[in-house]
């Protein structure tokens, strides 16, 4: 069966559905960049600080009203700024939603680095940008402030290592400490360093029995288990499909829903064993997920399972089944359904049913059953035209 592409886009896009420990997302998140992880905004930070919010305002200058922010330091990790008040700027639609009493870590650029402020009336009288962070803000709380500080700290630590093989893996062991440490926040910020283009510290082999347990604790998010199999898997570091298998045995109610999305992207044999059972799951959350998740190009062995759902009375759950033979785009597929267009009693299924047969065959250079019925000629003109094909009847 081919692996689907673009992996790392969909847990992308997993990670961002699953709430952040930093704090609130704003709708801003959605719409650009997603937030970076703690090594990477120290890293790129004039300043580093701990602060007391007092609460944002505006600032006159040159005729115009700026967005600033007023705090208290408490606790500098990174640059030179005093403890005490600091003002500093907060532009941009992206910029993070600070609110009096959020006590919180401050990642600074100096105001002569932001282009859009350099040449204002800012400059001279302000000398720090909060970074927009994609709109997020990490807020320390009595149970999150310990460590996020310490990692905050040794992230600091590891820039002053002159040596770059020494820092290297000395980053390694910090990535695999932090991992290792469970903590939420501290998993979820690793594993945005993570990316195809570039590691964050170089796991091994060696370092799997120290990962294996985070993987399968409850404590762990299933956003970031998923994430860390996706890794290691790619990586070559484990076995894929048995950890994939591994994680839909157990997990259950919503956290099972997100896995059975995420598999998708790493079908096989084992994966395929697991879901089509839960097409038959009494929550139908659970077996929709499975509908979907089994529509891979190419998946014969589901074709007869997705055939099944068609006698079930949820109607999401049809479509699903529907959906997901059509992307399997077999023979077999095409089979099934044009028989759910002959004698289906859903009208509304029978008719798209029709198109996503009409596609296939025309996909395929094949000719349809001789009749679906009444709607037949209305489905073919429905259906999109391939480019370089007759129309097949």
């Amino acid at each position: 069966m081919p692996r689907r592409m673009g992996r790392f886009a969909a847990l992308a896009a997993l990670l961002a559905a699953v709430v952040t420990p930093f704090g609130p997302l704003p709708a801003a998140h959605a719409q650009g960049a997603g937030p970076a992880s703690l090594r990477q905004l120290t890293r790129d930070a004039d300043a580093v600080v701990q602060a007391r919010i007092a609460g944002p305002t505006t600032m006159e200058a040159g005729g115009r009203a700026y967005s600033v922010v007023q705090a208290e330091v408490v606790g500098t990790f990174k640059g030179n700024v005093s403890q005490g008040a600091l003002v500093f700027a907060n532009p941009g639609p992206v910029a993070p939603a600070f609110a009096a009493g959020d006590e919180v870590l401050l990642f600074l650029h100096n105001l002569e680095r932001v282009a859009e402020l350099v040449a204002t009336p800012l400059q001279g009288r302000l000398r720090y940008v909060a970074m927009p962070n994609g709109g997020e803000k990490i807020l320390l709380t009595a149970s999150t402030a310990p460590y996020l500080t310490d990692a905050v700290r040794r992230y600091v630590a590891l820039e002053e290592i002159p040596d770059a093989e020494t820092r290297t893996e000395a980053l390694r062991q910090l990535t695999l400490g932090l991992l290792k440490s469970g903590q939420p926040v501290l998993v979820t910020s690793v594993m945005r360093d993570f990316k195809p283009g570039g590691d964050a510290a170089a796991l091994t082999l060696a370092d799997l029995p120290a990962l294996v347990p985070l993987i399968e604790s409850p404590r762990t998010p299933v956003g970031n288990r998923i994430a860390l199999v996706a890794e290691l898997e790619r990586r070559g570091l484990i076995f894929g499909p048995a950890r994939w298998v591994r994680l839909l045995r157990t997990s259950t109610g919503s956290d099972l829903v997100a896995v059975i999305h995420a598999v998708q992207e790493h079908p096989s044999a084992g994966v395929n064993a697991h879901l089509i059972p839960l097409l038959e799951d009494r929550d139908l959350a659970i077996a929709t997920a499975a509908a979907t998740a089994l529509g891979v190009p190419g998946n014969v062995e589901a074709v007869r399972a997705l055939t099944v759902c068609f006698g079930r009375e949820d109607a999401q759950l049809r479509t699903a089944a529907l959906t997901s033979l059509g992307r399997i785009g077999t023979q077999s597929a095409r089979q099934a359904l044009e028989m759910v267009a002959a004698k289906h009693r859903d009208p509304a299924l029978r008719r798209r049913a029709e198109v996503e047969a009409v596609v296939l065959a025309r996909r395929h250079g094949t000719t349809l059953a001789p009749s679906f019925g009444a709607g037949s000629d209305a489905a073919v003109a429905a259906a999109p035209k391939l480019p370089g094909r007759a129309p097949a009847r």
